[in-house]
């Protein structure tokens, strides 16, 4: 077998770019990868497909793979297969080629075949299209908007809904076509056995540009690139655009078996040594040494996202490649674990390594910004320092070293010091270098002079863990255990634990704008006139343990703890510090960070290069970052819902979905493609129709909700990227509740109705029970004002009648002639007008309307007996068709028309006096009316004779039953009483208004 047919049997290596469609906007070139590198592999464990024959990227930053199990779509995150999308499933499993083009997707079958998915439909094209029984090795966009793939009988375009074939006559003789690409101007350029072939854009008229027998492609890239390689193993690197071809020489040591080309530019070369990346000069800059890094050995496919990351398929996984924001310098083999980095004005960086039990003694060296080394006569420094005069000064336990003008000196150390490592130096306003000797405390060195304690004897006790100057020339001094001392002249003042210190071991003193910072292991601390106080992030959260910090020139503090770096900008640090709260920037292993600073030891593992970048030392590695070039990912991420599930079953993400009754427990599941750091995902989400506040997810890719209600909802989720970018706009799923009939507004009604319906019966259940028990009562009174009238009938008026009769019989036994006569018969007039108002009385028991509820036969029956008993004519008349009165109303009618039939028969010296009743629709009147002599003017004025409350209590009986009443009179011309009541307050509505009669 041939080298190509071995190529096209196992699928190897097809470009990135030949993914795309050329259509799309060419993202800026991107500059060379530096060494520093961050890799992650997945494998089938993770969920992740193997021996991948296709790979895309479409619009909202999705990747998708085409293997031979069915497709996958990958958000950075998670891994899902799937055999269907939106709904409609694939026409095989076995896929081979893949490609996103605007919101469709087009897929190509190992076994013939083409379906695009758009929106939820999908179209199939097949034999009946012109397409052949043959695997579809890819599918490719031109610039002219024409689809176009290739298949081992050759090319074919799509022409409406039919797909053509390039034949001989279009100049491309039929044969395998693999691989082919789109290029900017709109042409295609397409690898055949033959030789290269490129069409004149808009045609299908195709010419060989490069190549022939022996020669073939391994790589296509939209930009025209080729990677070209003949029989001798010769390559060359094509440039169609140009049609210039040059020569590659791959270094001796890297064999290229399998090179390919990326959208930077770059070589790699994978073999059987795993892969490596060569750098401009074609030489090795980074190896990923087979299955110790990638998923597996040999690479399939390759793709460079929108987000700069290179994407490799294996036949075991997937692999992403990125760079890191921190660059990782290579250093000598045997050089790890406490190691130190300090940079000094000329631009070199000192890299020194502490050799503890066990350890490699290596040299210390400079790294010069062009990359070359300096050779050093220092080994194991366990302290180093740049002075204000700009000179060097490293120190352990022999000597004490300084580089000035590129020149050494050095110093031995003291007898009683020696085997004691400097751990820390600072130089003071005066000029003195203060040390940190091991076990032997503080000392002062100066002209090669020693000075225990500086002449501060209790500085001789304690070894600090750190000194710094501030520049007020005061000398700080850190310790274990919270504890710190500054020498202010020769006052020495302490602080601790009952001074707010809580860092734990002081390992960084640093001066800002006359303000002190202390880190430690437990945490960052702000001297505050005479306390300490704990700095917090943004969020509330303690301030990481740091064990380094500096204030750049450009005002930025940075912080090295063990978790990594951490950079407070310098527009935030005042106000940060005044607030208590820093807004921060973390770089750890994410970016690149390997290993963590010395833990024992307080070496010089951050520090300031001249050209601004920041140089960092951790137990793995040595590197910088620069703060004026951190790359940010800009790209702003488009969070999209992918599934909706409920208690009884899932639903893929669509337009209008309709749940059925009772779906109050949902679960609504979303992401966003975000792939270079998908761990620093943060998403916010909100149910419309539900709250209106977004809620914050953090990393969390689901949202749910309970005890949801039906109705219509509207999803909202938005995501940010690494960086913080945040989507334009959120993905939405709107989807509807369908109501059971409980929950329907019919049924809400329908409870309504019987609720009034209820409340009204038990309303008149109610009012029949108070008006049986009124009933009752008015029964009583009735009892009782017979029983009083023929009380008052058998006894009372008997036994006037009988008195009067003695009186009579004393009256004739009195001579006729006696004075008493007289006397006699004033009282027998007096006692008869009492029995006439007695027998009065009696009537008016016996005929009360408010016992008999008949108020018609009431008035009629006392009017007449009135009328009798005074010589006078009595008329009733009733308009209107009679109605049912209230049992109130007829009662207060009938009291307000007695008080007014007596008044007229009594006082009015009325020859008639008539009645009406008149029953409206609108209102009830009773109206009494006599022709006498009328009220008396002051009486009428007034509106009641003194002494007398009859026409007050007419009125306050009108009244009490929401009525009017009206009095006319005029002298010598009679008196004219209405009382007139509202329909509602006078007529009963059912017979439970009604007072029942008693029997007679």
């Amino acid at each position: 077998m041939t080298f190509r047919a071995t190529l096209r049997t196992l699928r190897l290596i097809l470009p990135a770019a030949l993914i795309f469609s050329a259509s799309a906007a060419e993202p800026p070139p991107r500059p060379y990868w530096h060494s520093s590198m961050v890799h992650k592999a997945w494998t089938k464990q993770e969920g992740a497909p193997t021996a991948v024959f296709g790979i895309t990227q479409d619009q909202r930053g999705m990747l998708w793979f085409a293997a031979n199990d069915g497709v996958y779509r990958f958000d950075g995150a998670r891994f899902e297969r799937l055999t269907a999308i939106d709904g409609n499933k694939l026409r095989s499993s076995n896929t081979n080629a893949i490609l996103a083009v605007g919101s469709a997707l087009w897929v190509g079958y190992s076994f013939g075949g083409v379906s695009v998915f758009d929106h939820g439909q999908a179209h199939h094209y097949g034999v009946e299209q012109g397409l052949p029984v043959r695997t579809i090795y890819q599918v490719v966009r031109s610039g002219d908007g024409t689809m176009w793939c290739s298949t081992a009988d050759g090319l074919y375009w799509l022409d409406g809904a039919h797909w053509r074939y390039v034949e001989a006559a279009d100049g491309l003789v039929p044969g395998n076509v693999h691989y082919f690409t789109a290029l900017p101007d709109g042409s295609i350029l397409a690898d055949h056995p033959t030789g290269v072939y490129r069409n004149t854009p808009g045609s299908h008229r195709f010419r060989k540009v490069a190549g022939g027998q022996g020669i073939e492609i391994h790589t296509l890239l939209s930009n025209g690139d080729v990677l070209l390689v003949n029989q001798a193993r010769q390559f060359f690197r094509y440039a169609a655009l140009t049609g210039a071809s040059a020569p590659l020489q791959f270094p001796p040591d890297v064999p290229p078996l399998d090179p390919f080309l990326d959208a930077r530019g770059a070589i790699w070369v994978n073999n059987d040594a795993g892969l490596t990346l060569l750098g401009p000069d074609m030489r090795p800059l980074r190896t990923f040494a087979g299955l110790n890094n990638l998923s597996g050995k040999q690479v399939y496919n390759t793709l460079d996202d929108r987000e700069g990351n290179l994407w490799l398929t294996t036949e075991n996984g997937v692999d992403r490649i990125r760079e890191s924001r921190l660059t990782a310098v290579p250093l000598p083999t045997r050089m790890f674990r406490a190691m130190s980095v300090q940079p000094d004005p000329d631009g070199t960086v000192w890299i020194s390594n502490h050799k503890t039990d066990g350890d490699y003694d290596v040299a210390t060296f400079g790294l010069r910004p062009d990359g070359s080394r300096i050779e050093t006569p220092l080994s194991n420094m366990t302290a180093s320092m740049l002075a204000p005069d700009g000179s060097l000064w490293f120190g352990n336990g022999q000597m004490l070293w300084q580089r000035e003008h590129g020149a050494w000196r050095q110093w031995p150390l003291p007898p009683n010091l020696q085997g004691s490592d400097v751990q820390y130096m600072a130089v003071d306003r005066s000029g003195r270098m203060w040390l940190s000797m091991v076990r032997n405390g503080a000392y002062v060195f100066r002209d090669g002079a020693w000075q225990a304690g500086g002449g501060i004897a209790a500085l001789t006790k304690l070894t600090p863990v750190s000194l710094h100057a501030d520049p007020q020339g005061r000398v700080w001094f850190g310790y274990t255990s919270n504890r710190l001392a500054v020498l202010d002249g020769a006052a020495l003042r302490q602080y601790g634990a009952a001074d707010g210190l809580d860092v734990g071991n002081v390992a960084a003193i640093l001066s800002y704008r006359g303000q002190l910072l202390v880190s430690g292991d437990q945490g960052v601390a702000l001297l505050d006139g005479q306390r300490f106080v704990p700095l917090h992030d943004a969020d509330g959260q303690a301030l990481r343990g740091a064990s380094a910090m500096v204030v750049t020139r450009k005002g930025e503090l940075w912080l090295h703890g063990a978790d990594g770096l951490t950079r407070v900008a310098a527009a935030d640090l005042a106000s940060g510090l005044a607030s208590r709260r820093l807004r921060v920037d973390h770089f750890d292993n994410l970016d690149g960070y390997r290993g963590q600073p010395s833990q024992v030891r307080p070496l010089a593992v951050l520090s300031e290069a001249a050209d601004g970048r920041m140089w960092y030392a951790t137990s793995a590695s040595v590197g910088w970052i620069d703060p004026a070039n951190i790359a940010h990912n800009p790209q702003a991420p488009t969070a999209q819902v992918t599934t909706l599930r409920t208690d009884q079953r899932q639903y893929d993400a669509r337009a209008d979905l309709v749940l059925p009754q009772h779906s109050s427990n949902l679960e609504i599941e979303f992401t966003a493609a975000i792939l270079s750091i998908p761990e620093r995902v943060r998403f916010r989400y909100r149910l419309i129709g539900q709250e209106q506040a977004w809620r914050d997810a953090g990393a969390r890719r689901a949202a749910f909700y309970t005890n949801l209600g039906p109705g219509s909802y509207r999803f909202e989720v938005l995501a940010a990227n690494e960086d913080g970018v945040w989507s334009a706009t959120p993905a939405t799923l709107e989807f509807s509740i369908e109501p059971a009939f409980m929950q329907t507004v019919w049924f809400k009604l329908l409870c309504g109705v019987l609720a009034l319906a209820l409340a009204g019966g038990l309303y008149w259940w109610r009012l029949a029970l108070v008006t049986a028990r009124i009933g009752e009562r008015l029964r009583e009174r009735l009892r009782e004002r017979e029983r009083i009238a023929r009380a008052l009938h058998d006894n009372f008026l008997q036994s006037v009648q009988a008195l009067m009769m003695q009186f009579n019989l004393i009256k004739h036994g009195l001579p006729p002639d006696d004075p008493v006569q007289a006397q006699i018969d004033a009282a027998l007039d007096t006692a008869d007008q009492v029995l006439g108002e007695g027998r009065e009385q009696v009537l008016s028991l016996r005929l009360n309307h408010e016992l008999s509820g008949d108020l018609e036969a009431a008035l009629s029956g006392l009017g007449h007996i009135l009328a009798a008993r005074h010589g006078a004519s009595f008329v009733l008349t009733v308009k209107g068709t009679p109605k049912p009165l209230r049992a109130a109303a007829a009662a207060e009618a009938y009291a307000i028309g007695r008080e007014a039939l007596l008044n007229a028969f009594r006082h009015a010296c009325s020859d008639e006096v008539t009645v009406e009743l008149r029953h409206a629709s609108a209102q009830f009147s009773l109206q009494v009316r006599d022709c006498g002599r009328g009220m008396a003017a002051e009486v009428y004025e007034r509106g009641h004779r003194p002494g007398h409350f009859g026409l007050t209590g007419m009125r306050e009986r009108a009244h009490d039953v929401g009525g009017a009443l009206e009095i006319r009179s005029v002298a010598g011309q009679g008196t004219t009483v209405t009382l007139r009541l509202p329909a509602r307050r006078a007529y009963a509505r059912k017979a439970a208004d009604k007072l029942p009669s008693m029997p007679n």
